[in-house]
C-alpha cells in the first residue's frame, strides 16, 4: 500500500463532517469532481470502501469511521510537524550550542554567558557540560557550534583560538606537612596518590607529563567526578591534585593552594569545526567567549594561601620524607 495523501485525508474529512462532497469542494475551494476522485483515490489506495453513497448524503462505513479516527490524528501531526518546522525557520541562525567545562562555566564564563543572555535576548543560547575532550567530539561530529576547552587534546578538524593562558595550582590537605613549602615539587607530588576528575581527562595529561619531565610518576590515582569533588577529596585527606589557577582565590577548609615548581601553564581555547559556517549570532557569543577569557586577569601567586612560615626545601624535605605516609595515617 502506498503512503496516504494528506490533502485525500482532508477531503475526507470534510465530506464526512459536511454530509456532502458539493460542500466540502466549496470549503476547499475545489470542483465537485476533484473532491469525489480525491475520495475514490484514498479509496482505491486503502483498499476499502469508505463512504456509503446510497442515501441521500454519505456517511463513513465501518472502515471510513475507524480512517477519520487516524485520519484526525495524521493531519494534527502533519500541522505540528510544519509549525515546528516555522518556528525553526524563524529563528535561523539565533540559535547557538555552546560547550564548556563545569569549571570554565563556575569561575570564567559565567558572568559572560549572563550578559549574552541579557543584552542579547533573541540568541537561543543552550550551553552544554562535558569533559573538553567530549566537547571537542561534539564539535567534530556538529553536536556543538563552538566550545571552550582546555588543551592539551586531539585538534583534527577543529578551528583552535587560544585566548586564556591559566598558570596550573597544586592542592594539598592544610596538615600534610609540619612547615608548609612555598612550592609544590613534582618529588613532593609524586610522593602521595594523585586525585584525578577522569584519567586521560586533560588534567591528568597536565600532571603525568610534569611528574615525567622531571624523571617521576605519580603513586596511584583516585578517580571522582569533576575538580570540585578533587578538591573536596584533597582537604579529605585522600591524596593531592592540580587545579586551573583560576580556582586559587576560592579557599576550601582543609585545602592548601600552591605554586607548581617547575609551574604549569593551562592553555583555553575556542574551537569549532574547521568547515563551519559562521553566522553572525554565533560569531557574537564567539567574541564575547573570548573577551571573558582576555579579561580573565587573576594571578595565581597573589590569590593562593601565603604559608605562615616558609622553611628552606632541604628543611622540609628532611622533615617530610614521605608525605603519603601520612595521608596513609589520616
Amino acid at each position: 500500500m502506498r503512503a496516504l495523501n494528506p490533502d485525500q485525508l482532508r477531503t475526507f474529512i470534510e465530506v464526512v463532517e459536511l454530509g456532502s462532497f458539493t460542500a466540502a469542494a466549496k470549503r476547499l475551494s475545489l470542483s465537485q469532481p476533484a473532491v469525489s476522485l480525491q475520495v475514490r483515490e484514498l479509496e482505491a489506495r486503502c483498499g476499502v470502501q469508505l463512504l456509503d453513497r446510497h442515501s441521500k448524503k454519505p456517511f463513513p462505513t465501518e472502515a471510513g469511521r475507524q480512517m477519520l479516527v487516524h485520519a484526525g490524528r495524521i493531519l494534527r501531526e502533519h500541522e505540528d510537524a510544519l509549525v515546528a518546522m516555522q518556528r525553526i525557520n524563524e529563528k535561523s541562525g539565533h540559535a547557538v550550542r555552546l560547550g564548556m567545562t563545569m569549571t570554565t562555566l563556575t569561575y570564567l564564563a559565567r558572568d559572560a554567558v549572563r550578559r549574552l543572555k541579557r543584552d542579547f535576548p533573541e540568541i537561543d543560547l543552550s550551553v552544554v557540560l562535558s569533559s573538553s575532550h567530549r566537547l571537542a567530539d561534539d564539535v567534530r561530529n556538529h553536536n556543538l557550534d563552538l566550545a571552550i576547552v582546555t588543551l592539551p587534546l586531539d585538534e583534527s578538524h577543529l578551528k583552535v583560538e587560544v585566548f586564556h593562558e591559566d598558570t596550573v595550582a597544586g592542592i594539598v590537605p592544610e596538615d600534610l606537612f609540619p612547615i608548609p613549602p612555598d612550592v609544590l615539587t613534582p618529588q613532593l607530588m609524586a610522593a602521595a596518590p594523585f586525585v584525578t576528575q577522569s584519567l586521560g581527562d586533560v588534567q591528568t595529561t597536565l600532571a603525568d607529563g610534569w611528574l615525567r619531565d622531571n624523571g617521576y610518576t605519580a603513586q596511584s590515582y583516585l578517580e571522582v567526578r569533576n575538580l570540585e569533588a578533587c578538591r573536596a577529596a584533597v582537604a579529605a585527606g585522600l591524596g593531592v591534585s592540580i587545579v586551573p589557577g583560576m580556582m586559587a582565590s576560592h579557599p576550601m577548609a582543609g585545602l592548601l593552594t600552591l605554586p607548581l615548581d617547575p609551574p604549569v601553564i593551562r592553555r583555553m581555547a575556542v574551537i569549532e569545526h574547521e568547515h563551519r559556517t559562521v553566522t553572525p549570532v554565533s560569531d557574537q557569543v564567539r567574541k564575547a567567549m573570548l573577551h571573558c577569557g582576555r579579561d580573565q586577569q587573576k594571578t595565581v601567586r597573589a590569590s593562593m594561601v601565603t604559608p605562615p612560615a616558609v622553611a628552606p626545601m632541604a628543611v622540609v624535605m628532611a622533615k617530610n620524607a614521605s608525605p603519603a605516609s601520612k595521608l596513609r595515617q589520616a
